[in-house]
């Protein structure tokens, strides 16, 4: 369990001696959940930070007509409920299930203060971590501010290149590049279909590459 927690994000740089005088000083909870088995409700309060040991969960919002929106999936070593645990409004946004069997385990409150009051690299990746998703929040604003699907598309692919100097924006699928940006996948698909026609991008299954930077930000700029 420690190699997998040394690779979670809250325990990242912290040596393995370390992360094993945690658990025995903190108290914890492993529980298994069965394919389909819910892990928190939309709603709940949420008193714990979890981490999936095992397997696979995912977070969805289920809407009273049936349809459910998939929001993010979390893998083995992923953590959530980390900006709920010290917030106000303790709800989960949405209901966290299991993809497939998987573990969690869970840091009550309590132990996660402890962990933060004892060890000053925990501390200090969370706060990194925190720091990332409002900036990740920002960006998701700005492209809803967009007022078209192409300058959306101009922006995610731009912003790449500004950030990792690369023409190529790696995708996992077009369903989540289209949930990312806001709007629906078959809009995206003749988007991008349309700007491959203008010569201005080629994509893959898995990628999108700038062809015509030039024409891109003339694009984006319009």
């Amino acid at each position: 369990m420690i190699d997998i927690l040394k690779d979670t994000c809250f325990f990242k740089g912290i040596p393995e001696v370390e992360i094993e005088e945690i658990l025995k000083s903190e108290s914890y909870i492993i529980k298994s959940y069965k394919k389909g088995e819910v892990i928190a409700n939309q709603g709940e309060k949420c008193n714990s930070l979890s981490v999936v040991i095992d397997g696979k969960a995912v977070i969805q919002t289920i809407y009273e007509n049936g349809k459910v929106l998939t929001l993010s999936y979390f893998n083995v070593s992923d953590v959530f409920a980390e900006a709920l645990l010290f917030s106000k409004e303790k709800e989960y946004p949405a209901t966290v299930m299991a993809f497939e069997n998987c573990k969690i385990l869970s840091f009550p409150k309590k132990s996660v203060l402890g962990i933060i009051q004892k060890n000053t690299k925990f501390t200090e990746n969370i706060l990194e971590l925190l720091s990332q998703k409002i900036v990740i929040l920002n960006r998701k604003i700005n492209l809803i501010e967009l007022d078209s699907i192409r300058r959306k598309i101009c922006k995610i692919l731009l912003d790449n290149y500004k950030r990792n100097n690369t023409f190529s924006l790696k995708i996992s699928s077009k369903k989540d590049l289209a949930e990312e940006l806001g709007i629906p996948r078959p809009s995206l698909s003749r988007e991008l279909i349309n700007m491959r026609d203008m010569g201005l991008i080629d994509f893959s299954l898995k990628e999108i590459t700038i062809l015509d930077l030039e024409g891109l930000e003339d694009e984006f700029f319009v």
